[in-house]
């Protein structure tokens, strides 16, 4: 286990060096020794109805690009297809395997074999905890999903890749009976937020996570309607 867990380390940075450059390498790597021992993050919490989603026009969310593929991943055996075909599953989907063992599904857009983006939906609690997500509620007993792990390659941001990633993800998620979709953002980012209010996400709450060495807190906080209102009014979404 612990040689997986280091090859995984080694090709995260690898992939981190090759698109985003050895800054962003450094910071990940200085963040992920403090993380490893305290984290504390705030977050908004968003919701979304997905009963319009059936309404929306497949042909408004299409990307600004020509030749991807969107491959909806949701066994092992499927990711070990795309691996055969050439396509970039394993070597970039970090923690893949245990991922889609515990039930998760991931959503991929491919330009040519390079993989261009990523979002993983969560049905059941088994699948969100795979995930590594703060403990926020989601009664998947009552027709709730959660989405998370959204990331987009550089080279291809600003193109429409999330927004018709996101499409792709309600519409599965409604044709397998959910009705509403949930998702935790960093309170940092503020462009997400934008994004996510203009798409018709709702944030309902604020979340606090703590975690010192073993030790972690969560805490919801529902936001008023003032707060509310005052997300996302003053920058424009980006990929």
């Amino acid at each position: 286990m612990q040689v997986t867990k280091l090859t995984s380390l080694f090709s995260r940075a690898k992939q981190i060096y090759e698109t985003e450059g050895i800054v962003a390498l450094l910071r990940r790597a200085f963040s992920f020794v403090i993380g490893h021992s305290f984290q504390y993050q705030t977050y908004y919490i968003l919701e979304r109805t997905l009963e319009n989603v059936r309404k929306l026009n497949e042909a408004d969310f299409m990307p600004k690009i020509d030749h991807f593929d969107l491959k909806i991943v949701s066994t092992n055996q499927e990711a070990d297809e795309l691996e055969a075909d050439g396509l970039e599953f394993r070597s970039h989907v970090h923690h893949g395997r245990e991922r889609l063992d515990k039930g998760a599904v991931a959503f991929c857009i491919f330009v040519g074999r390079e993989l261009a983006s990523i979002g993983w939906v969560a049905m059941t609690q088994k699948a969100k905890d795979s995930l590594n997500e703060p403990p926020y509620k989601v009664d998947f007993l009552n027709n709730e999903a959660c989405v998370t792990a959204v990331w987009t390659n550089p080279e291809y941001r600003r193109m429409g890749l999330r927004e018709y990633g996101a499409f792709k993800r309600h519409r599965f998620m409604l044709d397998h009976g959910v009705i509403t979709r949930r998702i935790v953002i960093a309170k940092r980012n503020i462009a997400f937020h934008t994004g996510s209010a203009k798409a018709g996400s709702r944030a309902y709450a604020e979340g606090r996570y703590l975690r010192i060495l073993w030790w972690k807190s969560w805490r919801e906080r529902p936001l008023s309607v003032k707060e509310q209102e005052a997300i996302g009014q003053t920058n424009e979404p980006h990929n």
